[in-house]
């Protein structure tokens, strides 16, 4: 009997796999932030975000083929010493991610994205560092009859260890999962999953470049078809 179990519990697991579809995607994104401190531990951050991503059907190579997202974001920043508080109204204006003829007819969205996020960061030694963060988006998206009425809401938790080679170089790896929580979660429960291996420079107390690359797991909303995103980036950070 236990061996029927077995049998028919690896069986169940062998379709599941079977059904599902995994869609790869080339992408790149960069981020131009402007920062500039207010008062003692507060600064204001103004930020640009633009994303491209490939054309499957003419290349998977040439990630900056069609759009995918562009975003405008205004952030109070609270830094203490080891906790960092952040509040950031955004506006989205994203695409689908294209892997198949059906997504061409899906229409790009707005969104109003205001979202709360803590971050802790603990030294473990003079070069390794922990920074543990979490937070929650709340995401109104503007519908084809240009109503502002469609809400959902979604939760982060990422965590980062950082390799600090000298006062300019630092390299660093993180994992962040996104989860589709109150109000209105969708069928997707889960959303994302992000790992990715970065490098940072600061060429001077004013402007630092950072680079990296993003592997990012997505689940589409039919729950057997899976985004597998690779994305090349760019972070541009100017403080004032």
């Amino acid at each position: 009997m236990r061996f029927k179990i077995i049998l028919c519990t690896l069986w169940v697991c062998a379709y599941c796999c079977a059904q599902a579809q995994n869609y790869n995607h080339y992408a790149i994104w960069t981020r131009f932030a402007l920062q500039k401190k207010i008062y003692k531990n507060f600064e204001v951050n103004l930020e640009y975000q633009y994303r491209r991503q490939n054309d499957y059907r003419e290349s998977s190579i040439n990630p900056t083929a069609l759009p995918l997202m562009e975003a405008y974001r205004l952030g109070l920043v609270h830094r203490g010493q080891n906790l960092v508080v952040s509040l950031f109204p955004s506006f989205f204006h994203s695409y689908q991610l294209y892997a198949k003829t059906s997504d061409f007819s899906k229409k790009d969205r707005w969104e109003f994205r205001p979202f709360l996020m803590a971050e802790w960061l603990h030294s473990l030694s003079p070069k390794w560092m922990v920074r543990l963060r979490g937070g929650y988006e709340y995401r109104l998206f503007k519908n084809d009859g240009d109503a502002w009425n469609e809400s959902q809401g979604r939760a982060r938790l990422r965590g980062q260890l950082r390799y600090i080679l000298n006062s300019k170089n630092n390299v660093f790896i993180s994992e962040e999962l996104l989860q589709n929580v109150s109000p209105n979660i969708p069928a997707n429960s889960f959303s994302q999953n992000q790992v990715y291996l970065g490098y940072s420079h600061n060429f001077s107390p004013h402007f630092t470049v950072e680079t990296g690359y993003m592997w990012n797991h997505r689940q589409r909303s039919s729950l057997i078809e899976f985004d597998e995103e690779h994305s090349l980036q760019a972070h541009f950070i100017v403080r004032l």
